[in-house]
């Protein structure tokens, strides 16, 4: 098909990229050279023109080649051969050339592109229709940023010093300034406005995200520097441009002083993370976040390479590679997981945020779901009992209390009261808040919750139930278990673990309907992005390509000089006419040097190869080893694979004369640089002139690089906005839509387009209050919070804040005003001995039959047992906590129970600090037992919600200094405690713990009193599952090696076999 505008109009608005055929421009054009970076040139010079980048006449024809004669004479003949060429170009104006020229190119063929009577000639006018001469039409005009999914006009009546328009990244007050202290976290009273709950919260989560950033600056600039808390890294450099959907990247290149970094395991600059550059030592600095980090360009370390995006671009900073910054980054907080929650707090609307009189006034008083006050049902006793009735096992049971002794395990069983409460709080309370202590079963609950919601409820009543928890691995076993019974579920992002969750992620979904077209239309999933934005995208890129090569060129064209007034006609015209700088044609620019040969040349020793149009792969995903590191980047990556993908057209940054005249001694060369006749102008001052002229050329390219990149960005905004629409279509086709809290502000538009009305929340009390309240829509009427505030809180990057209740979460604020909630109190997971160690906790906390009839831990006499010692503990790297003596013991202990025929997935190992587990993980690694090195090690943390056969836990301290940092936290405690199903060991100074913590005092005396035996000694006891009578005590590292076989010297005649 041809261009209809291009038949009628003689030009179109799309040039180049247009999809339609331009036959007149095909016929009237010259032939096309083959030099592609030529091709290039000319035809951006056509584009700059076309898009009134430059008012300026058309240049006069380049001069002759180089090695032609270069005397008076022959420079008098060139200029009569250049005047003779402007009457024919005149008179082609005059008289267009006829239909047989036109389909010949207008017998111009031959000409030079400057000069021919093409459009990319020197006539480039000639056919232009009078209509469009003038400053052509800017297609970008109309274009504007695209109206969110959420409501935000409300914003346009408030006062500027409204909490809502403060920048959510750092800004110069930030770190000049002492940083006002935020108002606290009310825990036991209620908030005086809904806009002073939320600006408490907004301002509490800034602090924490903005302090260590700070911190890293201040310690940098007194010296102070801590690497474990600020990384820095020297001779960064600017190296390539990439065009990526999110906007203008910059790979820069790098050196870490010092040492290797491990770039698969390293913390360091993941994505999402934020950075500061300086060129100044830091009383100026810039900030930028990380966007890309491939592996594949971190393995050589004197050049290193990632990819940043600045927060603030500075076009003449960001383009010129002789600029060398230094970069520091805080290892302290994660950007990303910050930036997405405090933008949603300041867009919340006050008047409809729900659930304001719970959140804000701490009233008890509830109703049932507004959209289920239809269903008499679902209020049924009758119906819950017989919905509970048919998930036998978890559910049933007989609770027993210490003094009871325990039922056969045939005996029949009922529903546990607390479960019959706590299911029909969450079905029947439009706000449902259950407590689940280790064991208890709340997850399970949670499920069948859902389940009976998804029966009673279609998706035309009460919406999508949305799914949320605090980390990755929570919310795939929860859709696990939702998948048993529903299969029409979506993750949103992209980084599941689970290969049954994999598929149901939002980027998999969508592109199964890409494949499935039939099915799209079927299911009304409707693409309807609007094409013209690629369009203009790709245009965009193209305009800014060639802007970008004109920069690039190493000596700038006089005859743009000209065009963009930069110098006169007359300085023009006395450059001899071998001296012509040609832009099209870089074999003539070493002219340009003759003129500049007497001046200081200094070469560049930071030269960039150079490479054309290449791509970062579609399909690019950051991997890393480490589990918690995971965790972060996750969300990071599957915003980048879901919408906005690092693909796109990559520039170098090549070196210019800027790089060459930096070290110059220009002097002042202001009388020079209007200066007629340039050989007038002294050698020793034409490098500072011609720097003038080159800056002043340089400063034009780039403001036009500015005004197009903010084009850029606004169409790139109307692109994800378009993929937004399309995935909230995709959305509609689910049931359950499942995410973390991360991703619950990072995608709010979807969920307020959605407009769901039922908001599950595992893990409830580990999530920041923020968290949870960026997380709702207007459209919420039900909201349901699963969780346990006696095991872990929310994690914060700023202890100090801790002074603020910062790490208070609102379902422990709710349960501490003695807000309506429920308490599960039956556990099924830990055998009562290991139980009672958390009764100091968990006061009303009863057995279940089945966790008083497992099997005795094999070798071993005690199925609990404390292992305690004196031996010291040291501080490691990242100022984290090691004890080399329980690193042994922890090992060989492990490598015991292998021995019994355990298998490795049944047992391991915790520690409170990650730094003894990556010791353990060591240790593991060096024997030459068969499964040693699959044992799990995990920080205590890391292990929140799962549980094992056999623990092994290592606490780690043991000092002169009475410290015991972390086992001074009950919660940390409850957790460690509470992970064992059938065999506890522990490992620790108990009597610096029992000296130092009320709580540990209780726990090790219960220990000392279980039984007759005690199970806390310096030596523990192994015993031969054969031979009984065969018992050896080891409370070192030696004497388990001392052990054959696992503890028997007998022959014991039979393998052991490892069980499941």
């Amino acid at each position: 098909m041809s261009c209809r505008d291009f038949q009628t109009t003689g030009t179109c608005q799309f040039g180049d990229s247009c999809k339609f055929a331009h036959s007149a421009s095909r016929s009237s054009h010259p032939s096309k050279p083959s030099n592609r970076g030529s091709d290039r040139r000319a035809n951006s010079r056509v584009k700059e023109e076309q898009f009134g980048w430059f008012d300026a006449p058309t240049p006069p024809p380049k001069g002759p080649v180089p090695g032609k004669d270069t005397s008076a004479r022959s420079r008098q003949q060139d200029q009569a051969a250049r005047s003779q060429q402007q009457q024919q170009q005149q008179q082609q104006r005059r008289d267009p050339p006829s239909k047989n020229n036109r389909e010949h190119g207008g017998g111009n063929n031959n000409r030079n592109r400057r000069g021919g009577g093409g459009p990319e000639g020197g006539g480039r006018k000639a056919n232009r229709p009078q209509q469009n001469q003038g400053k052509p039409k800017d297609i970008y005009a109309n274009v504007q940023k695209p109206t969110p999914m959420v409501d935000i006009s409300w914003k346009n009546q408030l006062s500027p010093d409204n909490f809502r328009f403060q920048s959510v990244y750092p800004t110069d007050a930030d770190i000049n300034e002492d940083y006002p202290d935020p108002a606290e976290n009310i825990v036991h009273k209620a908030y005086d406005s809904t806009d002073h709950y939320l600006e408490t919260h907004f301002k509490l989560l800034r602090a924490d995200c903005i302090m260590p950033v700070r911190d890293a600056i201040q310690s940098y600039r007194y010296g102070t520097v801590d690497d474990n808390d600020m990384t820095k890294y020297i001779n960064v450099r600017p190296m390539a441009l990439l065009f990526a959907n999110i906007g203008l990247v910059h790979r820069m290149s790098f050196i870490v002083e010092g040492h290797r970094v491990n770039w698969r395991q390293s913390k360091r600059l993941i994505p999402g993370a934020i950075v500061c550059l300086s060129v100044d030592h830091f009383e100026h600095f810039r900030f930028a976040t990380v966007v890309e980090r491939d592996l594949e360009f971190l393995q050589n370390p004197r050049n290193l390479r990632i990819g940043i995006k600045f927060i603030k671009p500075d076009p003449h900073l960001d383009l010129d590679p002789d600029v060398c910054y230094t970069m520091i980054e805080s290892m302290q907080g994660y950007f990303e997981a910050y930036q997405h929650v405090l933008r949603c707090l300041q867009d919340i609307d006050p008047s409809t945020l729900p659930f304001r009189p719970q959140l804000v006034g701490l009233e008890h008083e509830l109703e049932s779901p507004a959209y289920s006050q239809h269903n008499q049902r679902i209020r049924d006793e009758d119906y819950l009992l017989e919905s509970l009735l048919k998930f036998p096992g978890i559910l049933k049971g007989t609770a027993r209390s210490d003094s009871q002794k325990p039922s056969k395990p045939s005996e029949p069983s009922k529903i546990q009261p607390s479960v019959i409460e706590a299911m029909n709080r969450m079905l029947t309370k439009e706000f449902a808040v259950v407590q689940g202590p280790p064991g208890t079963g709340k997850t399970f609950l949670g499920l069948l919750a859902t389940q009976i919601l998804l029966e009673q409820f279609s998706t035309s009543t009460a919406g999508a139930i949305i799914v949320v928890c605090q980390t990755n691995h929570a919310l795939d076993q929860f859709l696990e278990g939702i998948m048993k019974f529903e299969d029409r579920i979506i993750r949103l992002g992209s980084r599941s673990k689970s290969p049954i969750v994999t598929p149901r992620t939002l980027y998999n979904v969508r592109m199964y309907y890409k494949d499935n077209p039939m099915e799209a239309r079927n299911d009304n999933v409707i693409n309807s992005m609007p094409v013209r934005f690629f369009r203009m995208k790709d245009k965009l890129e193209s305009d800014m390509l060639a802007l970008l090569e004109e920069l690039a060129v190493e000596y700038a064209p006089l005859s743009k000089f000209l065009e963009l007034g930069i110098i006169s006609q007359e300085q023009h015209d006395s450059f001899s006419s071998d001296e012509w700088v040609s832009f099209a044609e870089p074999e003539d620019e070493p002219t340009a040097r003759t003129w500049l040969q007497s001046a200081p040349y200094i070469q560049d020793p930071h030269n960039i190869s150079v490479f054309d149009d290449a791509s970062l792969q579609d399909d690019y995903v950051v991997e890393i080893d480490e589990e918690e590191l995971q965790e972060r980047v996750d969300e990071f990556i599957s915003g980048n694979l879901d919408e906005i993908k690092m693909s796109g057209n990559v520039v170098n940054v090549k070196p210019s004369i800027v790089c060459h005249l930096n070290d110059a001694t220009v002097g002042d060369v202001q009388p020079f640089v209007g200066m007629p006749n340039v050989h007038d102008i002294p050698g020793n001052k034409r490098l500072g002139v011609y720097k003038v002229w080159l800056q002043r050329y340089q400063a034009t390219i780039i403001k036009k690089l500015g005004e197009l990149n903010e084009k850029f960005n606004i169409i790139g905004q109307n692109i994800r906005a378009g993929l937004r629409a399309n995935d909230v279509n995709l959305l509609k086709t689910a049931r359950v839509i499942g995410m973390t809290t991360t991703a619950a502000s990072k995608y709010h538009d979807l969920l307020w387009a959605l407009k769901p009305k039922v908001m599950i929340c595992e893990e409830a009390s580990e999530t920041m209050e923020a968290h949870i309240i960026s997380a709702l829509t207007p459209t919420i009427q039900h909201l349901i919070l699963i969780g346990d505030h006696e095991q872990l809180r929310p994690s914060m990057s700023v202890n100090d804040l801790k002074n603020l209740n910062i790490d208070v979460s609102l379902f422990e604020r709710l349960v501490t005003n003695h807000f309506p909630y429920s308490m599960l109190d039956c556990q099924r997971r830990m055998r009562p001995e290991i139980r009672k160690l958390i009764r100091p906790i968990y006061k009303n906390l009863w057995d279940h039959d089945s966790v008083c009839h497992y099997d005795d831990v094999r070798g071993m006499v005690d199925n609990l047992f404390f292992l305690t010692h004196d031996e010291p503990d040291m501080v490691g790297q990242n100022n984290s906590h090691i004890n080399v003596h329980e690193v042994g013991v922890a090992a060989k202990l492990a490598i015991y129970l292998l021995q019994q025929g355990y298998d490795p997935s049944l047992i391991t190992i915790l520690s409170m600090y990650a730094g003894q587990r990556l010791k353990i993980v060591e240790k593991l690694r060096q024997s030459i037992i068969p499964g040693a090195s699959d044992i799990r090690v995990s920080t205590v943390d890391g292990f929140q919600g799962e549980e094992n056969d056999i623990i092994i836990l290592s606490l780690v301290r043991s000092n002169s200094n009475n410290s015991i940092g972390f086992l001074n936290t009950s919660n940390r405690v409850c957790v460690g405690l509470s992970r064992a199903k059938k065999g506890m060991y522990i490992l620790g100074n108990a009597q610096l713990l029992k000296d130092q913590s009320k709580l540990w005092n209780t726990i090790i005396m219960s220990l000392m009193h279980q039984s007759h035996d005690f199970k806390i000694g310096n030596r523990i006891k192994l015993q031969c599952p054969r031979h009984p009578e065969m018992i050896s005590l080891v409370g070192l590292e030696a004497e388990f090696d001392q052990v054959q076989e696992g503890g028997c010297s007998k022959p014991c005649g039979v393998t052991v076999v490892a069980r499941a």
